[in-house]
């Protein structure tokens, strides 16, 4: 064999071994990346499900509000006995 022969198959060898090295790497890399991307879709959904109970509470309070303020005013048209019809305007402006 000559010296050129040897050199060639220790640089095949070589790359054969980096490619073997890199693979393994990129594989870990992925696997953790993927059980990453599970935890955030976890924690998205968490999330999404926060979200969706704040909301049903706001519009519970809303509702709430829009009743109390219903009630207020039916007690303020009941207060002033000449400005029950909302639609009315004064002739004297």
């Amino acid at each position: 064999m000559t010296p050129e022969l040897f050199a060639i198959l220790a640089l095949g060898i070589t790359l054969i071994g980096l490619l073997i090295t890199f693979r393994r790497d990129a594989r870990a890399d992925y696997q953790t990346l993927r059980a990453d991307n599970q935890a955030l879709r976890a924690d998205n959904q968490a999330l999404r499900v926060e979200v969706h109970a704040d909301n049903q509470r706001l519009r519970q309070d809303i509702q709430s509000l829009a009743e109390r303020t219903a009630r207020l005013e039916g007690v303020i048209q009941g207060l002033i006995p000449g400005r029950s019809d909302p639609n009315r305007r004064d002739t004297a402006a």
